[in-house]
């Protein structure tokens, strides 16, 4: 027995020696731990401080590097109105029903209790929705099935957020020459929600020496800026004896409210009509009932026995507070829609805009009876003028301002425009009383709408609309499946190709659509199995540099990424540390080629800095 004892202790002597030493100080009162990675992208520690050491202050740095054994990435939501795979979404803020976000490595939450968390515009007013993990049809390739976060949106959650920000319309209107209907659809995928701070916009291309959305050009769709339709400004006396000048919003459609006419329309009612959405004196002079020779910004006038200033036909809120500045703000290039305005009197003056992406930028409105006169024209983007309408029916188009007008609800005061957009969704659960984030997308975006506009009621999957072709998907989507794909989410459509289709594994192939896998070996000219599923998973792996449909086609790849985590000091007061993982990620397709994945965190840590441990993440969001 004694000799057993002895052999016994000297293995566990043996395997002691083996284990590298625990630093006792590497937490100290008064300092914070960091974990930061020293190696490469494969996982590996070094022992060079790597590359976010701390200041050589004295304190141990840690360069160990956890292993990920995945991270889940929500890519895609589904959009309730068309059934389609997006990136954005809008519903109105009443929506009740049936919601679904899908992405890779959804499988690995089958085992939790998760919910899902929406933080909403630059206040990040959060909603929690409780969800499970579902099965669909529905995948890239025929007859295959996706795994889905379901969320059963009853009670109406949403209903109470504020729509504090408006949508501006970048669709593209003359890519083909000729000048194609602006959309009338709140929900249109081309339009997006100013609400956010840059730091929460995937659409701007920030870096460490661009950090700002103030070039000519430059892109930044969800980048915050508030612009209100106005009218002419009057001058006022406030309660303190200053002068102020004060508008009021436009409230009238620019036609003869008083069914008099429009020319024997009084000043009071002029007053409160929209202005025209251009510099035209003519224009201007009709809609008002003005006598100006020239129309400029701060043009005087008497209307109503009252002098009025003009100053453009919109104003300008807290624009000390705007994410897109300089200019970034005025862009004349219509082809590549991206700033407020295409116009102003005076570019150094963002209040002097017109011509405003603000949707919708022109409609048309239905009246009830016949003689109607109103402001509008044949082109949508088109100097208005005078016009009769000859039946009851459509006008030709008229200024946004007038749908907005229109729709205005003076108790809410949301239009047709409001709206408000998530900075941040995650996938959240609680172990052991403390929450967990599983998974964090500032690419994903939902976006609300005012009450009633759009599909207020989520249908089961099975029930939602079907494609049978690429033609039977809206403008920039692709059919897979049965279901339509936002490009932005795919690399390649079918239409891109002749293909053969269809071809099993070990058929000679040219491209990945000939292939019932999608998946084309270029190496061989063979299909390979790509099956991906918490069953099975024969992945096809594509190296960077080949074709691609969509990310999970492309090979995984160990990248670090880092986080700024919340702990606790040495006397048990709140810290946080920088800690890093190695996470296995799909590669990226990009424009139907694969590209090794990049990083997603990787924050800057400095010890000195006391505000460290702003926004510090109770955990990782990645599954260990």
């Amino acid at each position: 027995m004694k000799n057993a004892l002895s052999i016994l202790t000297l293995l566990c002597l043996l395997l002691t020696s083996c284990v590298a030493p625990q630093n006792p100080s590497r937490i100290r009162a008064g300092s914070d731990d960091v974990s930061t990675d020293g190696g490469d992208n494969s996982g590996g520690s070094g022992d060079n401080g790597g590359n976010n050491a701390g200041p050589s202050d004295g304190s141990d740095v840690d360069n160990n590097i956890t292993q990920a054994t995945a991270k889940v990435e929500i890519t895609q939501i589904v959009d309730p109105n068309t059934g389609t795979f997006r990136k954005k979404v809008s519903i109105p803020k009443d929506f009740e029903g049936y919601m679904y976000l899908s992405g890779l490595n959804i499988s690995s939450l089958k085992d939790k209790i998760i919910s899902a968390r929406f933080y909403f515009g630059r206040e990040r007013s959060s909603v929690t929705i409780p969800a499970v993990v579902g099965r669909v049809p529905g995948g890239l390739s025929p007859l295959s099935s996706i795994d889905v976060i379901i969320l059963d949106i009853d009670n109406k959650p949403f209903r109470n957020l504020r729509l504090l920000y408006d949508l501006f319309d970048y669709n593209d209107y003359n890519e083909t020459g000729v000048v194609t209907d602006p959309t009338q659809d709140p929900t249109n995928a081309g339009l997006y929600c100013r609400g956010l701070l840059i730091e929460d916009d995937p659409t701007f291309e920030g870096s460490v020496t661009n950090t700002a959305c103030d070039a000519a050009g430059e892109t930044c769709y969800y980048a915050y800026a508030k612009v209100n339709d106005s009218g002419l400004y009057k001058f006022e006396t406030d309660a303190d004896g200053n002068i102020a000048e004060v508008t009021d919003r436009p409230l009238y459609e620019q036609y003869d409210k008083d069914a008099n006419g429009y020319v024997n329309e009084t000043d009071a009612v002029n007053l409160r009509k929209c202005l025209p959405d251009n510099n035209d004196v003519s224009n201007f002079n009709g809609v008002m009932g003005a006598s100006l020779i020239n129309l400029t910004f701060g043009s005087a006038l008497t209307l109503d026995g009252t002098a009025h200033v003009y100053k453009g036909p919109f104003r300008l809120f807290a624009e000390a507070d705007w994410q897109i500045t300089g200019d970034a703000i005025i862009n004349p290039a219509i082809a590549t829609p991206n700033s407020l305005f295409q116009s102003a009197y005076d570019p150094l003056q963002p209040e002097s805009g017109y011509k405003s992406y603000l949707f919708p930028r022109a409609g048309k409105i239905n009246y009830s009876q016949a003689g109607i006169q109103y402001y509008g024209s044949d082109d949508p983007f088109g100097v208005k003028t005078l016009n009769v309408l000859p039946g009851a029916g459509e006008t030709k188009w008229m200024d946004g301002c007038n749908i907005r007008a229109k729709n205005y609800d003076q108790f809410t005061g949301e239009t047709i425009s409001s709206c408000n957009v998530t900075a941040t969704l995650e996938i959240i659960t609680t172990v052991d009383g403390k929450e967990e984030v599983l998974a964090s997308s500032k690419e994903v975006k939902l976006q609300l709408l005012k009450s009633g506009l759009g599909v207020t009621t989520g249908q089961s999957f099975s029930a939602m609309k079907t494609c049978d072709s690429n033609r039977s998907c809206g403008s920039g989507e692709c059919c897979f499946n049965s279901r339509c794909w936002s490009r932005d989410l795919v690399g390649q459509c079918s239409d891109d190709f002749t293909p053969v289709g269809n071809l099993g594994t070990g058929e000679v192939c040219g491209t990945d659509f000939d292939c019932a896998s999608l998946c084309c070996n270029q190496t061989t000219r063979v299909c390979s199995d790509h099956i991906n599923n918490d069953l099975e998973q024969v992945l096809c792996s594509k190296v960077p540099g080949q074709s691609c449909v969509s990310r999970e086609f492309c090979r995984q790849e160990n990248v670090r990424e880092c986080y700024i985590l919340k702990t606790t000091d040495a006397n048990g007061n709140p810290s946080c540390e920088k800690k890093c993982f190695s996470v296995p990620k799909f590669g990226d397709c990009v424009n139907g080629t694969c590209q090794p994945p990049t990083s997603d965190s990787d924050p800057s840590f400095d010890l000195s800095d006391p505000n460290r441990c702003n926004g510090a993440l109770d955990s990782a969001p990645i599954v260990l």
